[in-house]
């Protein structure tokens, strides 16, 4: 069952590498997303849908059995994802799926057609129902790079984001409330109340302006210039916090190899700075998501690689073994065979340095030492895995 959990696992999850049958299911529920969004699209037409109710219908159950099916079936290899956090237990790792903005969001695709079966929501509630439905169109940011990354900017930067978006509330309390002040007497029925004077804030904190409401008194015109001046400035502050978050996020993603960079790798110590600007030309960069299979055991060796951040974990027994920065992996295929003894996964979001098999050979040739220390190190590991196959 174990074993058949994790092939699931990898089709369904892919660890970023899944196979031709990963990517036909990929492929499958991103089609039947796209349908779900245009169906529910549809259905808003005057005379739809009409005589095509039925077929509405069908397309709704079935993509509800095919949704319902693709949570349960996630949330029962979740107990092969230890996660960031490396947890132990099948439930306790199902658990914090489940708490997974991205699990809300497949359940969220199926729960209101179960709570209407169960009479929770009315039938009727049409507009309701299809607002709901059409967050399914949020599970493509599971296939999504960019939305991932737009999605890792929020997370990063939540704190910062939250106190600005805090500094405009301030402030359009503010406005709304010197705006009632002044034009309170001029225009009783336009600014009633402060609740109803947010309305003109709102429009002129930023910069819309609709016209239906004015200031019509030199304090309250004045008032209304003040504010959309800090408008401009306030939400000049957000996008600019956004933007230079999302560029530091692709910076990232597309880091370049440098010297000093492979100094910081101990199997790199010690070689002049020439040295290292030569060895830089035989590392390729790479910048992995969570939960990516770097490696898996049985597969053809054609490079080993170096935690520069992140970290990766091993499959070996008795248990797994993490590589955090500085540490390396994959080097046992390059010098004892062309098939890997280990599945590799990264835990979150990690840098590496790729070294393939050519320029491994052209490494030991110029830099011995340092491939010295590569086989050393294997010969340790295949030590200790050694050890752990005796003893089962």
């Amino acid at each position: 069952m174990n074993a058949l959990r994790k092939q699931v696992f990898s089709v369904l999850e892919g660890w970023g590498r899944a196979d031709a049958l990963g990517r036909g299911v990929d492929i499958a529920l991103i089609a039947l997303i796209v349908v779900n969004v245009l169906a529910v699209t549809l259905e808003t037409l005057e005379g739809w849908p009409g005589p095509y109710r039925p077929w509405f219908d069908w397309l709704e159950r079935i993509s509800v059995a095919i949704f319902t099916v693709e949570y349960l079936t996630r949330l029962w290899v979740a107990a092969e994802d230890p996660g960031p956090r490396g947890l132990r237990g099948a439930w306790r790792r199902r658990l914090a799926y489940m708490t997974r903005p991205i699990a809300l969001i497949d359940l969220a695709a199926i729960l209101p057609f179960y709570l209407t079966m169960m009479g929770m929501i009315p039938p009727a509630d049409g507009r309701a129902l299809r607002a709901i439905r059409m967050l399914r169109v949020l599970k493509l940011t599971r296939y999504s790079v960019a939305l991932q990354s737009i999605v890792a900017v929020f997370h990063s930067e939540r704190r910062t984001m939250l106190a600005a978006l805090v500094i405009v509330f301030i402030a359009l309390h503010l406005s709304a409330t010197a705006i009632y002040l002044v034009e309170h007497e001029a225009q009783p029925e336009k600014f009633s109340s402060i609740p109803e004077a947010l309305w003109w804030a709102l429009a002129t904190l930023t910069t819309v302006g609709y016209g239906d409401v004015v200031p019509i008194t030199p304090w309250g015109r004045a008032i209304g210039a003040v504010v959309m001046l800090l408008g401009i400035g306030l939400f000049g502050l957000w996008t600019g916090l956004f933007a230079s978050s999302f560029l530091d996020e692709l910076r990232r993603r597309d880091f370049k190899v440098t010297g000093q960079m492979v100094s910081q790798v101990p199997a790199f110590a010690g070689l002049s700075a020439d040295q290292l600007h030569n060895a830089v030309r035989l590392l390729s960069p790479l910048v992995l998501p969570g939960r990516y299979l770097v490696t898996r055991a049985g597969e053809r060796a054609e490079a080993m690689y170096f935690v520069v951040s992140g970290e990766v974990e091993l499959e070996v027994a008795p248990k797994p073994l993490r590589v955090g920065p500085g540490g390396f992996f994959g080097e046992y295929g390059l010098l004892h065979g062309p098939v890997r003894r280990t599945t590799a996964v990264t835990l979150l979001e990690t840098r590496l340095l790729s070294l393939d098999r050519q320029s491994f050979d052209r490494l030991a040739m110029d830099y011995p030492e340092v491939a010295g220390k590569i086989r050393e190190k294997a010969r340790q590991r295949a030590d200790s895995l050694n050890a752990a196959d005796a003893l089962e």
